[in-house]
């Protein structure tokens, strides 16, 4: 049980902090309203340091094997990083567990200012488990932990319910409050849903709302900005240096101050990658260009303290930016609620937007925040929406309504797909049109899901729908997925190989935000093959469509994302994302260094990255994944892109196969893509402080190197073997077989083999019976 693997851990923790500015983590049991805090040793620091790191050292040692991710004995962790709250743009933290959404672990980055205020009041971690008797709001502040009766917000989404909150406990968020809280979406166990941290910031991805949902918690408040520690001269001063340095990138400067994400449409629709109507097509309109979306934009927000301010707002109403003067509608045609005319300079167009239906009536989704990149492409080209307004709307709904616009927008566009092609029709629809593009069904579509009622409790099942009984198998073809996780940016990646490779090894699923080498497309970086030598550690061709050396540029983003988020900086900061000269190792070991008190040098750090990258691969082999789960949807394999200037690229099934196969050699893992049994060993060692190597007859799925590492505590021989099925799933029959014995240190057991004690470091060996007669 749960509280068993808590209480084991809790053993091995600490009372007090282990190093200066050292949070706690809070271990709260829903079901029975009990909490307590501990601290975990300095090791953890020095090996996966905090954040997602953190979130990681616990699951793996929290995990219970063979349960549903929506099992209360499935803890859910919230993490914030070792900088989060006192670094420029270091304000995110993650959420870890068993993702519901997908086959692979729950992992989830946000921003916004919860993961700020969660640090700043003490906490680098929170472990939920147990199913509260209630709806629950959970409340932390000035170090007490409350409990209160969430049924007065039941049904409520992220507006409402903020407002409520604010109302009910006399805070404002943002100023002396925080929340991470769910929707109805999330209380209907939505599989696209996630948690809002703010009135755009989610965890999504994963399911994450469902996960909450399923232990009957409605939110965490951080009542209290909190404090933050004493910051040394240098510490100051290296924040003055870092902050000019994030903000002098041209990326920075140009793109995300100004408009956000969206500035990526305009060079993915130009190079033909533009994932459109479910990846069927990568071509779409110019209306979606950022500067389409300037008339609404009435300027720009941003997390807590973060100096680049990344997050594009919006307003379609007559008060805000959107609303045109009377001489402006001089010579207008109307056209789906807002009308356009041509200006002097040709194509560019002027909107009045007249609500969504023309009709001069406007509701609270006519003003929000975003979109961001993602939610464009998503609620865009992937469904068949070419219009700004459209687009707007859709972002603001789904920030109310709580829903991953990721995963919701794939949902939507396969459901699309199976429709177009008679799989579905409007028998199973409820009689919705699902033709590609019909706003007023998409809109009506999303209420539903996030209610699960008709067609919408389909949607509500994503990625999983096939395998709910929802759909036929044979709509599998169709899913754009992998680890069965919907892509997470609109990206096409037939053409680009590096970020195709990204896709299929990403430990989360299909997401861009693990490892995306977005440097291989830089024409500036490409012209300096030394510099781009020494940037991602190896020789890496300079063609997006071309497989040499690709495994660097992944590898390289693999761990330097992965220390990014363990130290809580947005990846618009972190090298490699999109600069060069961003926040890079030597920057964060400085600053560990005036933080911690701990030294670390790149290179440490670098190994850091990887091992949290292992662990996380070690979880997924726990949950039944294994080499054959880093591929991408046939779809990319089998069609070729039909236009664009990259028109008839795909991807090769050997050349990709050999490229995966040079990646986990780079990294370190063995043909079944975990780590290899040395690194593996360490990795134990590191989190559960138990290792026992098991030499295993030939042919046994899981193990090409002939042997594995038991990294969880068994205290017999009897417990080993249940062990094995659990490390190795897919060889669990032959690790059955009854002429199988086991040798502990050259002695074979056997008889009495639940009475044979089985320690850490022992040497095990699994062979077969020789009979006679």
């Amino acid at each position: 049980m749960i509280r068993e693997k808590v209480a084991r851990l809790a053993a091995r923790m600490h009372d007090r902090p282990q190093y200066p500015t050292q949070g706690a983590v809070l271990f709260v049991d829903l079901e029975r309203r009990e909490h307590f805090s501990k601290y975990l040793p300095v090791g953890v620091l020095r090996s996966f340091l905090s954040g997602r790191g953190g979130n990681m050292f616990l699951l793996h040692n929290l995990l219970l094997d063979g349960r549903e991710p929506l099992d209360p004995q499935i803890p859910m962790i919230f993490g914030s990083g070792v900088f989060t709250g006192t670094l420029p743009s270091a304000a995110r933290g993650n959420l870890t567990g068993v993702a519901p959404d997908s086959n692979a672990i729950l992992d989830s980055n946000c921003g916004d200012f919860f993961p700020a205020f969660f640090k700043l009041n003490g906490y680098d971690h929170l472990v939920l488990y147990g199913k509260a008797a209630g709806w629950t709001l959970l409340e932390l502040s000035g170090g007490e932990v409350r409990y209160h009766d969430a049924t007065p917000y039941l049904g409520m989404d992220n507006t409402d319910l903020t407002r409520a909150v604010e109302r009910d406990f006399s805070c404002v968020e943002r100023k002396n409050m925080a929340m991470a809280r769910i929707t109805r979406a999330g209380e209907n166990l939505v599989l696209c849903s996630g948690i809002m941290g703010g009135p755009k910031a989610i965890y999504a991805r994963c399911g994450s709302g469902a996960k909450m949902g399923s232990l009957r918690l409605k939110a965490v408040m951080i009542l209290g900005r909190g404090e933050p520690p004493d910051l040394s001269p240098a510490y100051k001063e290296n924040n003055r240096e870092l902050a000019r340095k994030i903000l002098a990138t041209s990326v920075v400067r140009y793109a995300l101050k100004k408009v956000g994400t969206p500035f990526l449409y305009k060079p993915s629709r130009i190079l033909g990658a533009m994932g459109t109507k479910n990846n069927q097509e990568t071509i779409w309109y110019d209306t979606l260009d950022a500067d389409n979306f300037d008339v609404y934009r009435p300027g720009m927000d941003g997390c807590f303290q973060c100096p680049i301010r990344c997050r594009p707002l919006n307003d379609l109403t007559p008060e805000g930016k959107g609303g045109w003067g009377a001489d402006a509608m001089r010579g207008v045609t109307g056209n789906a609620g807002y009308a356009e005319r041509q200006t002097g300079i040709g194509h560019l167009r002027e909107k009045s937007y007249k609500g969504i239906r023309g009709d001069g009536t406007y509701d609270r989704h006519d003003k929000g925040d975003g979109p961001d990149y993602v939610t464009l492409g998503k609620m865009g080209p992937m469904i068949g929406i070419r219009e700004p307004e459209q687009v707007l709307r859709l972002n603001n709904i789904l920030n109310d309504l709580g829903l991953d616009s990721a995963s919701t927008g794939s949902a939507i566009a396969w459901a699309m797909e199976l429709y177009q092609r008679g799989i579905i029709t409007s028998k199973e629809t409820g009689g919705l049109d699902l033709s590609w593009g019909r706003y007023e069904v998409i809109e009506k579509l999303l209420y539903m899901t996030a209610r699960r009622e008709g067609f919408g409790d389909v949607i509500a099942d994503s990625a999983r729908a096939v395998e709910r009984g929802r759909y036929p198998a044979e709509a599998l073809q169709y899913r754009m997925a992998v680890k069965g996780l919907f892509q997470s940016d609109p990206h096409d990646a037939r053409i680009i190989k590096g970020f195709a490779l990204g896709l299929a090894v990403s430990t989360r699923g299909m997401d861009h935000l693990r490892n995306r080498p977005t440097l291989e497309i830089n024409a500036k970086i490409n012209d300096n093959p030394e510099f781009k030598t020494a940037l991602y550690g190896g020789t890496v061709a300079k063609e997006p469509t071309s497989y040499e050396g690709k495994e660097h540029a992944v590898a390289t983003c693999d761990k330097t994302f992965a220390v990014g988020d363990a130290v809580g900086i947005c990846r618009f900061a972190t090298k490699l994302f999109n600069s060069p000269s961003t926040a890079d190792y030597k920057d964060f070991a400085a600053q560990l260094k005036e933080l911690t008190g701990e030294e670390f040098t790149p290179a440490q750090l670098d190994e850091i990255g990887r091992n949290i990258t292992g662990i996380e691969r070690l979880i997924n082999a726990r949950l039944g994944l294994t080499e054959k789960d880093d591929t991408l949807p046939d779809r990319w394999f089998e069609e070729k892109i039909t236009a664009g200037p990259f028109s008839g690229e795909k991807i090769d099934r050997a050349e990709f196969e050999a490229l995966k196969a040079r990646y986990y050699s780079l990294l370190g893992l063995n043909a079944a893509g975990v780590p290899s049994l040395e690194w593996h060993r360490r990795l134990a060692e590191a989190t559960t402080g138990f290792a026992v190597q098991v030499t295993l007859p030939v042919g046994i799925p899981g193990a090409p190197e002939g042997a594995v590492i038991v990294d969880q505590p068994v205290s017999d021989v009897g417990g080993l073997r249940e062990a094995l099925k659990v490390r190795l799933p897919h060889a669990a029959r032959k690790l059955g077989d009854s002429s199988l014995i086991v040798s502990v240190n050259g002695t074979m057991v056997l008889s009495n083999e639940d009475a044979t004690p089985v320690r850490s470091g022992d040497e095990i060996s699994i062979m077969r019976i020789i009979a006679g007669g």
